[in-house]
Protein backbone atom coordinates (compact mmCIF):
# COMPACT_ATOMS: atom_id res chain seq x y z
CA UNK A 1 0.00 0.00 0.00
CA UNK A 2 2.85 2.39 0.80
CA UNK A 3 4.35 2.00 -2.69
CA UNK A 4 1.01 2.94 -4.27
CA UNK A 5 0.77 6.04 -2.11
CA UNK A 6 4.31 7.04 -3.07
CA UNK A 7 3.46 6.66 -6.77
CA UNK A 8 0.35 8.80 -6.38
CA UNK A 9 2.32 11.48 -4.53
CA UNK A 10 4.87 11.54 -7.34
CA UNK A 11 2.09 12.06 -9.88
CA UNK A 12 0.62 15.03 -8.06
CA UNK A 13 3.82 16.55 -6.73
CA UNK A 14 4.06 20.14 -7.97
CA UNK A 15 6.88 20.91 -10.34
CA UNK A 16 9.50 23.39 -9.21
CA UNK A 17 8.58 27.03 -9.75
CA UNK A 18 11.33 27.39 -12.34
CA UNK A 19 11.91 24.45 -14.68
CA UNK A 20 15.40 24.18 -16.13
CA UNK A 21 14.43 25.85 -19.42
CA UNK A 22 12.97 28.81 -17.52
CA UNK A 23 16.17 29.15 -15.50
CA UNK A 24 18.16 29.36 -18.73
CA UNK A 25 15.74 31.97 -20.12
CA UNK A 26 16.05 33.95 -16.90
CA UNK A 27 19.84 33.84 -17.08
CA UNK A 28 19.89 34.86 -20.74
CA UNK A 29 17.47 37.72 -20.15
CA UNK A 30 19.38 39.08 -17.17
CA UNK A 31 22.67 38.80 -19.04
CA UNK A 32 21.26 40.78 -21.98
CA UNK A 33 19.90 43.45 -19.65
CA UNK A 34 23.19 43.77 -17.81
CA UNK A 35 25.14 44.04 -21.06
CA UNK A 36 22.74 46.71 -22.33
CA UNK A 37 23.09 48.57 -19.03
CA UNK A 38 26.88 48.45 -19.21
CA UNK A 39 26.85 49.79 -22.76
CA UNK A 40 24.42 52.62 -22.06
CA UNK A 41 23.77 53.18 -18.35
CA UNK A 42 20.74 55.30 -17.54
CA UNK A 43 18.74 55.71 -14.34
CA UNK A 44 15.73 54.09 -16.00
CA UNK A 45 17.73 51.04 -17.11
CA UNK A 46 19.24 50.76 -13.63
CA UNK A 47 15.76 50.69 -12.13
CA UNK A 48 14.52 48.11 -14.62
CA UNK A 49 17.48 45.80 -14.08
CA UNK A 50 17.26 46.18 -10.31
CA UNK A 51 13.55 45.24 -10.38
CA UNK A 52 14.25 42.24 -12.59
CA UNK A 53 17.11 41.10 -10.37
CA UNK A 54 14.79 41.29 -7.37
CA UNK A 55 12.17 39.26 -9.25
CA UNK A 56 14.80 36.67 -10.17
CA UNK A 57 15.93 36.53 -6.54
CA UNK A 58 12.38 35.85 -5.36
CA UNK A 59 11.85 33.18 -8.03
CA UNK A 60 15.08 31.43 -7.04
CA UNK A 61 14.09 31.50 -3.37
CA UNK A 62 10.70 29.95 -4.26
CA UNK A 63 12.53 27.24 -6.20
CA UNK A 64 14.83 26.67 -3.22
CA UNK A 65 11.87 26.31 -0.90
CA UNK A 66 10.18 23.81 -3.19
CA UNK A 67 13.36 21.79 -3.60
CA UNK A 68 13.84 21.67 0.16
CA UNK A 69 10.26 20.39 0.58
CA UNK A 70 10.83 17.67 -2.03
CA UNK A 71 14.08 16.62 -0.38
CA UNK A 72 12.39 16.41 3.03
CA UNK A 73 9.87 13.84 1.79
Amino acid sequence: MNAAVDRLRALYKPEPALPRADLQDLADGLQAQLVALSEDPTPAKCETVACNLDGARRAILRLRSQLMEVNDE
